[in-house]
């Protein structure tokens, strides 16, 4: 893989787009307790009927509950074969490009679950920063990242993948330096990594 951020980012969708179909299987389930615990605390603090963006919306499994909850879920992702999993569900996603395009906004909540692992290092502190101009005031973040020091190219069914870890310090003070607080967190090993998944109020 290319050393460009940009180009493993690139590589990492493509590797999304081949396993689409059979990631929306694997995860239909939702049984990666964390994430679970997390989401309704998350909706218990937005507003009701609150506008949330979901950025790598996946299969969109977080985003129906959200919405059966009322809020108004924004789903996106920049994967061409998630929008498509979605669209056979008759869902809509837009295609957004978290390091690219504009949120809109502003938002009442945000969703950024199991994707900035997959943001190459120099590219994540803007990344956050965007997230967090798209909150209003007392917004709410939905955010998880991988635990750890480092990265590495994992091959996987479709491709390859950019895995990038982050010590527990060095991602708080990011979230910290752009406005978080962090109000809620759980540590928990995973299929495949040690993850920490968090909700965090916009100051």
């Amino acid at each position: 893989m290319s050393s460009d951020p940009a180009d493993k980012n690139r590589r990492t969708v493509e590797a999304y787009d081949e396993y689409a179909e059979r990631y929306a299987e694997i995860t239909q389930a939702r049984s990666f307790a964390p994430a679970v615990e997390a989401l309704d605390l998350f909706m218990a603090r937005v507003k009701p009927k609150g506008r949330v963006l979901e950025v790598a919306s996946g299969a969109g499994w977080d985003a129906d509950v959200m919405e059966s909850r009322g809020l108004n879920v924004r789903r996106t992702d920049i994967s061409e074969g998630f929008i498509a999993v979605q669209a056979k569900r008759g869902k809509h996603v837009e295609r957004l490009d978290l390091i690219e395009d504009d949120l809109g906004g502003p938002y009442d909540g945000l969703v950024a679950l199991y994707m900035i692992q997959h943001i190459a290092r120099p590219l994540v502190d803007g990344a956050v920063a965007k997230m967090a101009s798209a909150l209003v005031p007392d917004g709410w973040l939905l955010f998880s990242y991988q635990l750890g020091d480092g990265e590495r190219i994992e091959a996987g069914t479709g491709g390859d993948y950019l895995i990038v870890m982050w010590p527990r310090a060095e991602m708080e003070a990011m979230l910290v330096r752009h406005g978080f607080e962090i109000v809620w967190d759980r540590t928990e090993d995973g299929r495949e990594a040690r993850w920490v998944t968090l909700v965090a109020r916009r100051t």
